[in-house]
């Protein structure tokens, strides 16, 4: 089962902090310690004064970083884990001891084949240490400072241990953690690993900057790090480092003589304008990532988590919201299911219109300055998972990243109101959407074979009409799918003369009885005896035909 001493002694591990988090229901149903001989501890009285969503992230917590990206991971998946346990993982922190400078310093000779001294002034400076890599400040051979994030050396086959550990484990568990709210451990796990390699690749990250930049390239209200591509690879990102001050810092904020309320709503543009605009986003706006500069500008850092929407996601979201603000909450409700995965295939969609109906009224019909996102998302995705429908997985990361950014706006303002804030881009939508101008756009975005038929259209219509007027217009018709029709009427027709045929036998045979014509036979006419024989024999085989039919 384990193909290395390495393995079993993860699992080893594992059982014991399961077992010390008071999670001996798990490890019965692995059904495996009885084989591996261990002496495992009882759970402490701590561990069960908490509830279980506290025992599982305290558990995650000590399995250590590739349990705490798994953790972070499923905190915007709803669909996969119960939302309570989404959004305790949401609590959890990225942040471990580092690692000696010295440990990190042979990735840049492997990567750029010279030394640390050789492509920076002076030495780096560690500003922050996470599961996956550190970042250090550095300056370049021509002052420019830099920030340079470096995958830890190692990380990878960690993460690959534990996936395999993990796997093995989902495996043991599958269809067995229905009272934990997860129907498929081993659906996890494979979620977690597509979604780790791309975090275990810098060179994705350097990807999602460039395209980010691209998009408010004239964007005066925004400044994006800018990436330098011959310091960065699969292992090293380097980009500008930016000289700013945390959004969380209010005072400092204010010290400088910028207004928060302004930041608040500049912030919250800047991640509608990602969503509905470019349809490509920042998925995790938390106060650690966004700074802002001296002269108001704002700037997000970290572009490893990045969710997109397609355009028609886009459309519905933005119905969703324009029917709640015009108070059609059952049209709103319906719009839902455009964004969702429907589990459920025996949905009663009435139901379900009117019960998150009643969820938007309870938060709509107060004053919007009042209205919490985080709270009505929470009870919208409550009453999604009772009738077994999800969002789609970048839908969540569209809602968290909202819910993020207002929770920074209400930090800043506490009178900031997500809800008004999105009207503009609801409206600007529908304008550019379906106004007058907009239909004539996208009449000019026609694909080439629309356009010649709007050429050649009048043209063939001429043709038609003038060949009616020369008496030399013909409509042929081609019968698709009537040969089967054809053939059962023929077998209908044939049993129909058969029938007949037997008929005039039994009636022929009956007067040849009745009149005694010869020859006989026992004082009967053996003819007649011959017209009853024949007609039994074409009965039988009429019968049989019909019957095997099944249509008897």
């Amino acid at each position: 089962m384990f193909q290395s001493i390495k393995q079993l002694e993860r699992f080893k591990t594992i059982l014991f902090i399961l077992a010390k988090n008071g999670f001996d229901d798990i490890i019965s149903e692995l059904g495996i310690e009885r084989y591996l001989a261990l002496a495992l501890p009882k759970s402490s009285a701590k561990a069960k004064m908490l509830s279980r969503s506290e025992r599982i992230r305290k558990t995650v917590e000590e399995l250590g970083p590739t349990f705490i990206k798994l953790a972070q991971i499923l905190s915007t998946r709803p669909d996969l884990i119960p939302l309570d346990l989404a959004e305790e993982f949401s609590k959890l922190q990225d942040q471990v001891e580092p690692l000696p400078f010295e440990q990190i310093e042979p990735i840049f000779i492997q990567e750029f084949g010279k030394s640390v001294d050789e492509l920076f002034e002076g030495e780096l400076t560690l500003l922050a240490s996470a599961s996956l890599g550190q970042v250090y400040k550095g300056r370049l051979k021509n002052n420019q400072e830099v920030a340079i994030k470096v995958l830890k050396p190692g990380v990878t086959k960690m993460i690959e241990l534990d996936i395999a550990i993990m796997r093995k484990i989902a495996t043991l568990l599958e269809n067995k953690l229905q009272n934990y709210g997860i129907d498929s451990p081993l659906a996890i796990i494979e979620e977690f690993e597509r979604t780790i390699k791309k975090e275990l690749d810098f060179s994705i990250e350097a990807l999602n900057l460039k395209r980010f930049a691209k998009n408010f390239e004239n964007d005066t209200t925004i400044f994006v790090p800018k990436l330098f591509e011959e310091l960065s690879s699969s292992l090293v990102l380097t980009m500008e480092y930016i000289q700013g001050i945390k959004v969380s810092n209010i005072k400092e904020l204010k010290n400088a003589g910028l207004d928060p309320k302004k930041i608040a709503k500049r912030g919250f543009n800047l991640i509608a304008k990602q969503i509905f605009l470019y349809r490509f986003f920042h998925a995790d706006p938390h106060p650690g990532n966004i700074f802002v500069l001296l002269d108001g500008r704002i700037a997000f850092i970290d572009f490893g988590m990045m969710g997109s929407i397609s355009q028609k996601d886009r459309k519905h979201f933005l119905e969703v919201i324009y029917y709640i603000v015009k108070q059609e909450e059952e049209k709103a409700a319906l719009a839902m299911l455009h964004l969702a995965k429907i589990k459920n295939e025996k949905i009663d969609k009435d139901a379900f219109a009117k019960d998150m109906g009643d969820v938007i009224r309870t938060y709509f019909y107060g004053s919007l300055k009042e209205l919490n996102i985080k709270k009505m998302f929470h009870d919208i995705i409550s009453l999604m998972s009772r009738y077994k429908v999800y969002f789609k997985e970048n839908n969540y990361l569209l809602i968290k990243s909202l819910i993020t950014i207002e929770g920074v706006g209400k930090a800043l303002d506490p009178d900031f109101n997500a809800a008004l804030n999105i009207k503009p881009f609801i409206l600007r939508f529908y304008k550019e959407n379906f106004s007058l101008g907009a239909y004539l756009l996208r009449a000019s975005q026609m694909p080439k074979e629309l356009s010649e038929f709007l050429v050649q259209f009048p043209s063939d219509i001429k043709t038609i009409i003038d060949k009616m007027k020369e008496g030399t217009f013909k409509i042929e018709l081609e019968h698709i799918g009537l040969s089967d029709l054809e053939e059962s009427i023929e077998k209908s027709a044939n049993r129909l003369s058969i029938a007949i045929i037997i008929a005039a036998l039994l009636i022929g045979s009956s007067l040849l009885l009745l009149v005694q014509i010869p020859p006989l036979l026992f004082n009967i006419p053996v003819l007649g005896l011959i017209g009853f024989l024949l007609a039994a024999i074409m009965g039988i085989i009429l019968i049989h035909s019909i019957y095997k039919k099944g249509k008897l």
